[in-house]
């Protein structure tokens, strides 16, 4: 009687931990299964929606979970009066890490200015700060001291709080408060907006002369004497599809040597010049801009014609 006592309590014990490996496989399973989630923080001035590729998430001051991946974000003012232009930018969210937005939108698409930032874990003990900006060649200082100009790497940067400055000339200064972390990067890209009464600058096809290579333009009582100007010459459409280059703040549009703002600088290309396209990635286009030279724009400054 008390062997079959015993027989019955090991055969319950064995049947209890194969049930508790069971459940135990379950929640692993499911752990697995469920995508891993970062938070995601958009702030903006005026109030808008924002949008996750095409998805309507809410409204700012917007908090909340989201899948951990790459994304197309915008973010869309609803007035209209004044008519705000909407901002669109690419966004990285991280397995349990913060990525943050931040934009003024303006009128003016070339007006408004924009930062995000996102952390991507390094493995290392020291912290960085990778800074991309719209345009280039932005001067970064960190908590006061010159860095460099961008795109630029800050490396060994001391754990806590910093204030980084971005400023160039024609455009608005930008300062952001970040804090790093020893063992992360902090991948930072801003667009610095065009300061108030700056003109948009425009390219000419052809070099203008400069006073110290011609001397000064001829004058007729005080006024500039107005040059002749000769037609245009009738250029063929390249084969579609097409870009065509649009207005820059900087009056031309840099080409680089792939499809991120990160990639060193190739070449120069106009606004109203237009290449073939070659290749599309991620809202970039591959082109031929010189003879057997090829490089990427991005589509920000590019329509394209099909």
């Amino acid at each position: 009687m008390m062997q079959h006592t015993m027989k019955r309590k090991i055969t319950f014990f064995i049947g209890l931990l194969a049930l508790l490996g069971l459940v135990a496989g379950t929640i692993m399973l499911i752990s697995r299964r469920t995508p891993k989630q970062g938070e995601l923080s958009v702030e903006s001035t005026p109030e808008a929606s924002v949008y996750l590729e095409n998805k309507h998430l809410g409204r700012t001051p917007y908090d909340g979970k989201v899948d951990a991946g790459e994304y197309t974000i915008r973010i869309v003012s609803e007035s209209t009066t004044p008519q705000f232009s909407a901002w669109q930018g690419k966004i990285v969210v991280g397995s349990n890490l913060l990525t943050f937005v931040k934009a003024d939108l303006a009128e003016s698409e070339l007006s408004t200015a924009a930062d995000t930032l996102w952390l991507e874990k390094t493995g290392g003990k020291s912290s960085e700060a990778v800074i991309t900006t719209n345009p280039d060649g932005v001067t970064v200082s960190l908590d006061g001291e010159t860095k460099g100009v961008t795109p630029t790497t800050l490396s060994d940067i001391s754990a806590g709080d910093h204030t980084l400055t971005m400023s160039s000339p024609g455009f608005v200064t930008r300062t952001l408060k970040i804090k790093t972390n020893a063992g992360y990067r902090v991948v930072i890209t801003v667009k610095l907006a065009l300061s108030p009464g700056t003109s948009e600058p425009v390219a000419s096809p052809s070099a203008t002369p400069t006073e110290s290579e011609e001397g000064p333009t001829p004058t007729q009582g005080g006024k500039p004497t107005p040059t002749p100007s000769k037609p245009s010459p009738t250029v063929a459409d390249p084969a579609k599809p097409f870009i065509i280059i649009q207005d820059t703040p900087t009056g031309f549009l840099r080409v680089r040597m792939g499809p991120s703002v990160s990639a060193t600088e190739a070449g120069k290309v106009n606004p109203g010049e237009k290449y073939t396209i070659l290749d599309e990635e991620n809202d970039w286009y591959e082109i031929e801009y010189d003879k057997e030279k090829t490089g990427w724009v991005t589509g920000q400054y590019a329509e394209k014609v099909e």
